[in-house]
C-alpha cells in the first residue's frame, strides 16, 4: 500500500491526501527509513475529528490527560515548583 513515485521515493502529497484510517495505516506500513524521510519532508497531517464529548470526558475515562496538570504535577515530584 506504500505509495512511490516512478523514481522510488514517497509520494508524500498522495499520502497527506489519504483519508484519516487509510493515512495511520499507510504510515504504519512505512519501514523506518520512509518514516523518517516522511517526517523530515511533509508538514504534519492533521485533521479535525468531530466527536460527541468533551476533553473534561476523555480524562474522567482515562483516555486522556490535562498536559498541564501533568507537567505542573511533574515539576512539583522533581521538585521544580
Amino acid at each position: 500500500m506504500v505509495f512511490l513515485k516512478d523514481d522510488g521515493s514517497l509520494d508524500i502529497e498522495r499520502i497527506n491526501q489519504l483519508p484519516t484510517e487509510e493515512y495511520i495505516k499507510m504510515i504504519d506500513e512505512l519501514t523506518d527509513e520512509q518514516y523518517h524521510f516522511y517526517v523530515s519532508n511533509c508538514p504534519p497531517h492533521t485533521k479535525a475529528i468531530v466527536v460527541d464529548y468533551s476533553m473534561e470526558d476523555e480524562i474522567k475515562r482515562g483516555t486522556a490527560v490535562d498536559a498541564d496538570e501533568f507537567l505542573k504535577k511533574m515539576r512539583k515530584e522533581i521538585g521544580l515548583e
